[in-house]
């Protein structure tokens, strides 16, 4: 009987600790990736080094199938910014979205 009343806290622990984040992962937002990338893709400002962790998350969306796929990387990071970001996909922001991707749509 003792097992079983043992059994219900530990489970939900380990439950817990499986889908937790580790402490030093960092979320960050899709428009801020966006604002990013068009900085360092020529086409606003650097952000400067607060932009290195949005640069790693979109550099982080990779293909592979079993090698590096340069085109369907390309097709993910478009669809992380655009479903993400709203604004990724207006109209006005068109060449914004065109620069990053010819930057660094299918860099592995």
């Amino acid at each position: 009987m003792k097992l079983r009343a043992l059994f219900a806290p530990l489970a939900l622990a380990a439950a817990i600790a499986l889908t937790a984040e580790p402490a030093h992962a960092q979320v960050v937002d899709p428009c801020t990736v966006y604002t990013c990338m068009a900085g360092i893709s020529g086409t606003g400002l650097s952000g400067g080094p607060g932009c290195t962790p949005a640069t790693a998350v979109f550099l982080a969306i990779s293909v592979y199938d079993p090698i590096f796929d340069p085109g369907a990387t390309s097709l993910a990071r478009r669809s992380y910014l655009t479903v993400g970001c709203p604004m990724a996909s207006f109209a006005t922001n068109a060449a914004i979205l065109e620069a990053i991707m010819a930057t660094w749509g299918e860099v592995p």
